[in-house]
């Protein structure tokens, strides 16, 4: 995923990680929201991201003053360990009004989010909102989605005599492993794969399964569709259709497809347009993943618990300025960087106009209509760290040499009993 490292600290984390949060922000630590009829409208939003996602934030909030003079947002920009500060200031009481958080991660702090109010039907698809909601209750607003969607090398299909993929409708697993074997050729340094890195989590999804069961009560990566994924992944690294993770480590991906060694690249996020934007040799476009595609996050704006008064009413101001302003939405596109794909209809079309037509921005708008969203899980970073641990360190999906079937039913029950904790 493209997001930082956000594992969380233990509510009650000390004074020392209270002030390392405070010092990894652009502005001061955001005093506590509290209540008064003293109190200004004035609002503090954190969030996180590189550089070009942080403009795009700031943008955001910089349009929100504008639309309404004499509101001030002050931006708090953390950019590492997130999830970790953000806890520890909520502990602390010294949260911003608005917080940043994705759909994976909502379950562990909804008890710290104000409930909200959400009108579905202002956005291109239901999952975009779903995806926020905790309990049966929106404890966040969305404002961006993260799709992901395959480039391919036109130059590669051309040389092996294979037609190009459709520009919407998306590949089966089948008819990828063919093409895959298709590009495949060379050896050592040289050799040119089919495909990149496969992650197991995404083409679970794209098969059809999941890493947990619908409501969050099981984990099901081990289960019989999980077994089949795992070593659909295995026999295409086995066959050298795509590279280990031995293969790629320390690697950039991205320069291996400037340099054509990859027929397809199969993890393609919004935020990844700004680096293919600089390649134009070989020649390449985008199409669906294969299958059901790869997990869609969702981004979402939470509302501190405490905010009352005048701070209350602008945060919901603010987040639905985000959410619903075509001012706001064709904010998350700064030049050829894409923080995510906006999610009203008025500016679907905006990342799309970033390249060239033939580019097919367009399959980024495809992929969100039809995004499937993970349930949000509480501790989710701990449980499926932990999970992810034991896949790499045992099976040929990490630096492993066991047999998935063996080690995948047992990681997966462990993954289970977590969940239940």
């Amino acid at each position: 995923m493209k997001l930082f490292n956000r594992r969380l600290l233990p509510v009650g984390a000390g004074l020392a990680a209270l002030l390392l949060a405070a010092g990894c922000a652009t502005g001061s630590q955001p005093a506590a929201n509290s209540g008064g009829s003293g109190e200004n409208g004035d609002i503090t939003f954190s969030f996180w991201g590189t550089n070009s996602e942080a403009a795009s934030l700031k943008a955001i909030a910089a349009a929100f003053e504008k639309a309404n003079p004499g509101t001030k947002v002050t931006t708090n920009w953390i950019q590492s360990d997130y999830e970790q500060k953000i806890q520890t200031s909520i502990a602390a009481g010294t949260q911003s009004t608005v917080m940043e958080i994705s759909n994976t991660s909502l379950a562990g702090f909804a008890p710290s989010f104000a409930e909200q109010q959400v009108d579905a039907g202002k956005f291109v698809q239901p999952n975009v909102s779903e995806s926020l909601k905790f309990d049966g209750k929106y404890y966040a607003m969305p404002f961006t989605a993260k799709p992901k969607v395959m480039a391919i090398n036109v130059d590669a299909f051309k040389a092996a005599g294979l037609p190009l993929p459709s520009a919407t409708t998306p590949l089966t697993l089948d008819e990828f492993k063919t093409v895959t074997a298709k590009l495949s050729h060379g050896d050592g340094k040289t050799r040119v794969y089919g495909t990149s890195n496969l992650w197991f989590k995404g083409w679970l999804t794209a098969a059809g399964g999941g890493f947990y069961n619908a409501d969050a009560t099981a984990c099901t990566f081990g289960d019989e569709q999980g077994l089949k994924t795992a070593q659909y992944v295995v026999d295409m690294q086995k066959e050298r259709y795509a590279p280990t993770s031995l293969d790629i480590e320390g690697q950039d991906q991205a320069q291996w497809f400037a340099a054509g060694r990859l027929g397809t690249f199969s993890d393609f996020g919004p935020w990844t347009v700004a680096d293919f934007a600089k390649i134009s040799k070989p020649n390449w476009t985008l199409v669906p993943v294969p299958g059901k595609g790869f997990p869609m996050e969702v981004g979402g704006l939470a509302i501190a618990k405490n905010a009352t008064g005048k701070k209350a009413e602008t945060a919901k101001k603010f987040v639905e300025f985000a959410s619903t302003n075509p001012d706001a939405q064709n904010q998350l596109i700064q030049g050829n960087t894409a923080l995510g794909v906006p999610i009203i209809a008025e500016s679907t079309a905006t990342l799309e106009k970033v390249l060239p037509a033939d580019r097919n921005l367009a399959a980024f708008t495809t992929a969100l209509k039809s995004g499937l969203v993970s349930p949000s899980v509480p501790r989710e970073a701990q449980i499926s760290g932990d999970a992810d641990k034991g896949i790499t360190s045992y099976t040929p999906l990490g630096s492993g040499k066991d047999d998935v079937a063996k080690i995948l039913p047992g990681l997966n029950d462990k993954c289970t009993a977590a969940l239940k904790q």
